[in-house]
């Protein structure tokens, strides 16, 4: 059977070379074979079952991909979206969702203002900074395992520095565990704030580019390497915080990827240390 023909007889919609620049927000790289937008965890099963290889997409942050774009189905969760009071399925927009909790005055996700996720996209990776982790506001994880729901515990999860133990299980929704708190929206304003003043919101990036190796920051090397504002072709270091490469719009992901290996080159010449990727390339 075909792609095309099984997607089409489980209804699922569906489109052929879809261009995946648009769905990431680094606004780089080529097509998806086919693109596939289920609806409730009943639909992204039959994909998944089916045998026909599939990736992940969120909010396409924390993402590179590569200009030859991507064999099989990307499978995107976007309609996946619903809230029910502190259940959250996975493709709910993360942004959206901070604020909704904050306005409710419910803390926990204030931590994450200004990160460019969905909620399964922000789980699998533990998103978060120097203000709070989204593992802490995660009480229990829906996923989908080998064709199969199941229910994991915060601990079972496996959370660690921008990861976690999830493996192939897909994130379908998650119960959030938050609390009462009159402070939250001060707090989420001032950790906005910061990170306007010290991150280029607003540009298009993937995010940090790089992990923090233990006990450093990876911005900070790169900047004393004097990285700060290198480019190749659209694309460059940025001035406000050196761990961001900045599209400034028609860059390709060739570019992105030659300005990587530039950093990595310079800074290992200079301390003898392995920058490593934070950013997932397909």
């Amino acid at each position: 059977m075909s792609v095309e023909t099984c997607l089409r007889e489980r209804r699922i919609a569906f489109r052929a070379a879809e261009p995946l620049g648009p769905h990431t927000t680094l606004k780089v790289g080529g097509p998806a074979e086919w693109f596939a937008e289920p609806t409730d965890a009943e639909e992204l099963a039959s994909i998944v079952g089916s045998g026909i290889p599939f990736r992940i997409l969120g909010s396409g942050a924390n993402l590179l991909v590569r200009d030859s774009g991507v064999a099989g189905v990307v499978i995107r969760l976007h309609r996946m979206n619903r809230r029910s009071g502190m259940y959250v399925e996975a493709g709910r927009g993360l942004p959206a969702l901070v604020k909704e909790t904050v306005a409710e005055g419910r803390a926990g996700l204030e931590c994450l203002a200004g990160v460019p996720a969905t909620l399964g996209g922000a789980i699998a990776m533990n998103a978060g900074g120097r203000h709070g982790e989204i593992r802490d506001a995660v009480r229990t994880v829906d996923v989908l395992e080998a064709g199969a729901l199941r229910r994991l515990s915060r601990e079972e999860v496996g959370f660690r520095y921008r990861g976690s133990a999830l493996g192939p299980r897909i994130v379908l929704g998650a119960e959030l565990l938050l609390r009462s708190d009159p402070g939250v929206r001060e707090r989420y304003d001032r950790i906005l704030a910061d990170k306007k003043a010290t991150q280029p919101l607003g540009c298009h990036n993937a995010g940090c580019m790089f992990r923090n190796p233990p006990g450093a920051s990876a911005g900070r090397w790169i900047e004393e390497a004097g990285l700060k504002g290198a480019r190749v072709g659209a694309v460059h270091v940025s001035s406000k915080h050196a761990n961001f490469m900045i599209n400034d719009g028609g860059a390709s992901a060739d570019d992105v990827l030659r300005l990587i290996d530039l950093v990595r080159d310079t800074v290992r010449r200079r301390t003898g240390a392995e920058l490593e990727l934070e950013v997932i390339v397909w």
